[in-house]
């Protein structure tokens, strides 16, 4: 008996590539493994056509043709990963993962519109309101503003917002903010 998966358009999370040496390519394999819609820029978008994987759509500073079929190309209005997030969002897209340098202050403004995760150099950043609960492996680190916490369990303070958890086991955190809020933590 064998199992078939059904996807729906737009049920994998996308991927937004703004920096392809931000995350290992073996990592960036697995993100592509159920074909997402990829977005690159001008920067990211030979290194996909290099490697002879898909691209959806390309937000550019000038027009460009592609060797690939069907690529749509967009201007660049807000800034790379504003407009492609607009464009997401627009498309019924539920969540996005996004490969970059560093987390962005304008994620945080889309949080309520798509899930959002960041991957950049060896840290997963995720964007939560009111708490954050999760099982975690003893040593693992954990970024958080620290301003931004009315209390925690399970982890300890190590540098300027910055913790590592204290054992196997779930960790909570609660934050004093009605906004959300980035947590990185290692991968």
């Amino acid at each position: 008996m064998s199992s078939h998966h059904i996807i729906r358009e737009n049920q994998e999370p996308a991927l937004i590539v703004a920096s392809y040496e931000a995350l290992d390519e073996e990592y960036i394999g697995q993100l592509l493994e159920w074909s997402p819609t990829v977005i690159a820029n001008d920067d990211t978008v030979d290194f996909f056509l290099a490697a002879d994987i898909k691209v959806d759509v390309v937000f550019s500073t000038k027009e460009r043709a592609y060797q690939q079929e069907q690529v749509r190309n967009f201007p660049i209005k807000k800034g790379f990963i504003a407009d492609a997030l607009d464009y997401l969002i627009q498309h019924n897209h539920k969540a996005v993962n996004i490969v970059c340098d560093m987390s962005d202050d304008i994620l945080a403004s889309y949080s309520g519109l798509i899930n959002i995760v960041v991957l950049s150099h060896g840290i997963r950043y995720v964007y939560i309101l009111h708490r954050y609960e999760k099982w975690k492996e003893a040593g693992a680190r954990i970024f958080v503003p620290e301003n931004l916490l009315k209390s925690l369990v399970g982890i300890k303070h190590i540098n300027r917002n910055e913790f590592i958890t204290e054992q196997d086991g779930f960790i909570y955190l609660e934050f004093n903010s009605d906004e959300y809020v980035c947590i990185g933590e290692e991968i």
